[in-house]
């Protein structure tokens, strides 16, 4: 990252960032704060921390990153032991299980006009993520998607001219960019998939393939639940996005075999692939090393019926407290949260590669210099996997789902259909165990 920008923006934001927006006036207190951002978007996360600490005297927000499957496996006993953090940021697909076991604390109406929170400023998917039978559990923070990045000068040196749109266009760029050490590309005789000296961007093992799995299905037109709420995505259609997905890295040979996320960002970095398919927070890492080499688009249309991109949120929660915690904390908090979810403070964020939770912030003039622009177009592609309308969990779809994914993909089973049906079954039972 380079610092001069980064001291910059903190500068920049202490000056200008949300000093109108203090509204507490109690006495001093602390906060603990527990977030998820730990790769790229760590500093940008922290130092809007640091910048609402300078502009509000008597709060002090103690913040502490940790991974986010720790802070779901702390977050119920610290609760029932009275020792809960007073802000955690949380995921959208997993918030309605938490909110189920009391982990979460419903943000009631009043709450959320003394915060000036408000549901309009918000794009309307993103604010459904925090909802629960028709309650506010969280406010979004930030949103993620899978996007493509390129290397525009081996593209060109390739012969590529920019970056596939759709499945045809995919598969003729990342032939034109792959060649072995010999220089021989795929097709020619002799061509040694296993010694590749570039290629044009592998379909990297779990977790990236989890993302690009539900990605690909609803391209292909899978709804993962039918209006009752229950499983419906063992279909031919999902069966076909997964082996497509196979295909890409042992037929067609798009990328070296046993690619994982961190060595395709590696060879990225490197110079040695046309594309990488990950998702939005590697745009700072990205940026550093590439400048004005890298590239940013949509992902492609690999599926065969319509766009469709796997998403993120996260969202401020307050967990459940104590029963004689100190109401000027939680008065404090809510000013936290309302501060950290305004306008300022999400443009700012997006300089990480997060995109906007809010409409006013992608029409914002300075958001037309971020990269990530030309690849955000709203939510009309974007599906954001929270409460799903605030009416069915969605973690037990996602997690046999991805199972499903990862055993067909990593080559432990060989039939796709087979193996979401089972997976499947195994849905329908977790999300009967959910609501017990």
């Amino acid at each position: 990252m380079n610092k001069l920008a980064l001291a910059g923006m903190v500068l920049g934001g202490m000056l200008g960032l949300g000093a109108a927006h203090a509204q507490y006036t109690g006495p001093k207190v602390n906060l603990t704060y527990v977030h998820g951002f730990l790769g790229s978007d760590r500093p940008y996360m922290e130092d809007l921390v640091k910048q609402f600490n300078a502009s509000h005297p008597n709060i002090e927000v103690k913040y502490q990153g940790q991974d986010w499957g720790t802070t779901g496996q702390q977050l119920l006993p610290l609760v029932a032991a009275g020792r809960a953090p007073d802000v955690v940021a949380w995921l959208s697909w997993d918030i309605t299980q938490f909110v189920d076991k009391g982990a979460f604390s419903e943000l009631t109406p009043a709450e959320l006009r003394a915060a000036r929170v408000s549901k309009a400023a918000f794009y309307d998917k993103v604010w459904q993520g925090g909802q629960y039978q028709g309650k506010t559990y969280g406010v979004p923070l930030h949103l993620v998607t899978v996007v493509t990045f390129y290397n525009k000068d081996l593209m060109r040196k390739m012969g590529v001219s920019a970056p596939p749109r759709n499945r045809e266009q995919f598969l003729a760029a990342s032939a034109r960019c792959t060649t072995d050490k010999a220089g021989r590309r795929p097709g020619a005789p002799g061509f040694d998939a296993r010694n590749l000296a570039t290629w044009g961007g592998a379909i990297p093992a779990a977790p990236g393939w989890f993302r690009l799995g539900i990605t690909v299905a609803e391209q292909n037109g899978v709804d993962f639940l039918n209006a009752q709420g229950q499983p419906v995505y063992a279909s031919a259609r999902a069966a076909e996005a997964l082996q497509f997905l196979r295909d890409t890295n042992t037929r067609y040979h798009v990328g070296p075999a046993g690619a994982t996320e961190d060595s395709e960002a590696a060879a990225f970095r490197q110079g040695k692939s046309c594309f990488n398919y990950a998702g939005v927070w590697m745009l700072s890492q990205y940026r550093e090393q590439l400048g004005d080499k890298l590239g940013v688009a949509p992902f492609p249309r690999l599926g065969t019926q319509r766009d469709a991109s796997f998403g993120d949120a996260s969202f401020l929660t307050l967990p459940r407290q104590r029963a004689n915690y100190d109401p000027n904390k939680r008065a404090a908090a809510l000013e936290f949260v309302g501060w950290m979810t305004g306008r300022e403070q999400n443009l700012a964020f997006t300089k990480s590669g997060s995109l906007p939770t809010q409409p006013a912030v992608a029409s914002d003039p300075a958001y037309r210099t971020n990269p990530m622009y030309g690849a955000f177009a709203g939510f009309r592609n974007i599906s954001i996997y929270g409460g799903l309308g605030g009416t069915t969990r969605i973690a037990p779809v996602l997690s046999p789902f991805g199972d499903a994914v990862d055993q067909f993909l990593s080559g432990k089973k060989g039939d796709a259909l087979q193996v979401l049906r089972e997976a499947q079954v195994k849905t329908v039972q977790q999300i009967a165990d959910a609501q017990k």
